[in-house]
């Protein structure tokens, strides 16, 4: 290698960013520079009106016109929510379709109803949010993406940390300034220990009207669908989906098997889900994904050729429901650094280089401040700086005021239907979080290695980038 080649340099040109071609749409609706994007929010529990209702709020370009729900009470707080009696409320979500014009519905329902709602929007017209994990089927996900592709319209995932403006640091960071090194191991963790064990409260009492017996009958059912294996992967479509996304999505690939066990040894109720799990994903990078970094010998027995080969990343995962300890969190493993993540904020950590880099001058540590010492770290550019150094966490900054992710994923869904693109956490990200993480309920449940087809995420048309991060809003700022 040129001696003027940096090492930098060469590993940014080694790890090419490759991306799939985004699929082309169009935009059905046409807008004045001041309208507002008309919603319709199916369902609206817990997520649907603290959280989303809130969020499109706060959202300038975007405005809630019609509610559904099959719950009474949740309705009737949604409505009052958004205006009161003057906004629409609707039970069977095919009737606010059908009667109101909207621009895109909002879905928030349990997990085994996704699909429909989903498909009957797109087919009206209509972009779709749907809150993750995408379907409960993974054949109904490739048909959500097949319908996407045929109508033109996206799908977007409520996978937000896609839009947090720190974990989008982070990637700009592993991408374009191989910070961390090479990515060789990953883990991730989702603890908690819920009092009431991640049930609901149920009114005794209450009476379903005649509407509401269309759509259930058993009230704890229906509030408390999270603890029925029929109606949801509980740990593993609740949690793991959003940390599994962000794994694919720093090492721009799928894992290629996953092993793992689960149980339910504490809340030993009504429920048939598992209240722990622990599992192992496997992923193989390949020249070309946007996660590979090329690396030089460290030692002299190492080849340079056989280090530039496709190589294993191991990812372990773990979620509880009886002990809390650690919260959530995802931490990416390079060879030079380490990112700590979640959404309580964003670090990384330096590894010591013993590489010899012939080139590299010793830094003069007196005359760093702190500043310029978080910013070599962040930057990767570990030669030579002093041992305590290496296990100091940096916040990854951004100026920038943080309004919540909730916030900036509608925003950027107002943005994508207004002015035309796909937004970062499109169909194909729902898509292949959907795979990874039924496909480790399918190892947990069946206790076996399941290797994940790259059939089962592939199409035979162009496909929305899953692995987007270029052009992100603070870029200028890092």
């Amino acid at each position: 290698m040129a001696k003027d080649v940096t090492r930098r340099d060469f590993l940014k040109t080694a790890g090419v960013t490759a991306g799939v071609a985004v699929a082309a749409g169009y935009s059905p609706f046409s807008y004045a520079a001041n309208s507002k994007v008309r919603v319709g929010k199916i369902g609206t529990g817990a997520q649907g009106a603290f959280r989303h209702l809130r969020a499109i709020d706060q959202t300038e370009d975007m405005e809630v016109t019609a509610v559904c729900d099959v719950y009474e009470p949740h309705l009737r707080r949604a409505q009052q929510t958004v205006g009161g009696e003057d906004v629409p409320a609707y039970y069977d979500y095919r009737e606010m379709l059908d009667n109101e014009d909207l621009d895109a519905v909002v879905i928030s329902t349990p997990q085994d109803a996704h699909y429909a709602p989903t498909m009957d929007a797109l087919d009206a017209g209509k972009y779709v949010f749907c809150e993750k994990t995408l379907t409960f089927d993974i054949e109904e996900s490739r048909r959500i993406v097949e319908k996407c592709h045929e109508t033109g319209l996206f799908c977007q995932t409520g996978h937000q940390r896609r839009y947090n403006p720190e974990y989008l640091k982070a990637v700009w960071l592993a991408r374009e300034d191989i910070s961390v090194g090479r990515i060789n191991y990953m883990s991730a963790h989702w603890h908690q220990n819920p009092r009431d064990g991640w049930r609901r409260p149920i009114d005794p009492n209450y009476e379903p009207n005649e509407q509401e017996r269309q759509f259930w009958t058993d009230l704890n059912q229906h509030l408390n669908w999270r603890l029925f294996r029929d109606r949801s992967g509980g740990l593993m479509t609740e949690f793991a989906t959003h940390q599994v996304d962000i794994w694919n999505w720093f090492l721009g690939t799928m894992p290629r098997r996953v092993w793992g066990s689960g149980g339910t040894d504490y809340w030993r109720d009504e429920r048939d889900i598992t209240d722990n799990v622990a599992l192992t994903y496997e992923y193989e990078v390949r020249p070309g994904d946007p996660g590979f970094v090329a690396v030089e010998p460290r030692i002299e027995q190492q080849d340079f050729v056989q280090l530039q080969r496709p190589y294993k990343v191991r990812a372990n995962y773990s979620a509880l429901n009886a002990n809390a300890h650690g919260g959530y969190q995802e931490f990416i493993h390079g060879d030079l650094g380490t990112f700590e993540l979640s959404e309580a904020g964003c670090y990384t950590m330096g590894e010591r280089d013993t590489r010899d880099l012939g080139e590299a001058q010793e830094r003069d540590q007196q005359e760093m401040t702190a500043e310029e010492l978080a910013d070599a770290i962040t930057e990767g550019e570990t030669q030579g700086l002093p041992p305590e150094a290496y296990s100091e966490k940096f916040r990854l900054r951004v100026e920038h005021p943080y309004a919540g992710a909730d916030h900036y994923q509608f925003t950027a869904m107002a943005k994508c239907i207004k002015e035309g693109g796909k937004p970062y956490s499109n169909e194909m990200v729902g898509h292949l979080a959907t795979v990874t993480s039924l496909c480790g309920l399918e190892a947990i449940r069946e206790e076996k290695v399941v290797d994940i087809d790259p059939a089962l995420y592939t199409f035979d048309f162009d496909t929305p980038d899953p692995y987007q991060y270029e052009d992100w809003p603070y870029a200028e700022e890092t």
